[in-house]
């Protein structure tokens, strides 16, 4: 059971305090709690799967094959569900050649697509683990509440008055 007050679970959200940690290609990446930003960005993603129609089981692979090519975001969407939306873009130093092979240099910062690194890496992993990637992320992001919210402000805007008042 989680102890801490509501205070201490707010910043660790707004901060994107990592939950866990995941290895892939030989990389440990902070697993980002979940956020709304996260959510948002992940849904703007679903909406551009194509549907795909339930099919015979004899039928799955050619199926499969036919719509494989529009799944390449499937990698875009595990990345930010690991990273959260505060972390897609990353600073790194590249270290400088030294001048003259004598004086060192100040590294160089540079700012690098981490979403686009890491869904990129995402694609070649076998498809069981990036099913159960995505999945399992998708259960911690805390959808139940973002669909309480979204639910209620609904409510509340059906009842908002339909007929202007005349002065």
């Amino acid at each position: 059971m989680d102890n801490r007050t509501i205070e201490q679970k707010v910043a660790s959200a707004i901060l994107e305090k990592p939950i866990g940690k995941i290895e892939i290609d030989g990389r440990v990446y902070n697993i980002a709690p979940p956020s709304t930003a996260t959510l948002i960005l992940i849904s703007e993603i679903i909406s551009t799967l194509p549907i795909v129609e339930k099919v015979p089981k004899d039928q799955i692979l050619y199926s499969v094959l036919h719509n494989a090519k529009y799944f390449k975001p499937l990698g875009e969407m595990a990345a930010i569900l690991i990273l959260g939306a505060n972390h897609l873009v990353e600073e790194r130093e590249i270290p400088q050649k030294k001048i003259l092979g004598i004086f060192p240099r100040k590294p160089k910062k540079v700012l690098v697509d981490a979403k686009s690194e890491l869904a990129e890496k995402l694609m070649y992993i076998r498809p069981s683990i990036l099913n159960d990637c995505i999945i399992s992320r998708l259960e911690d992001m805390e959808v139940v509440d973002f669909f309480v919210i979204t639910t209620s402000l609904s409510e509340a805007n059906i009842l908002k008055p339909t007929k202007e008042v005349e002065r």
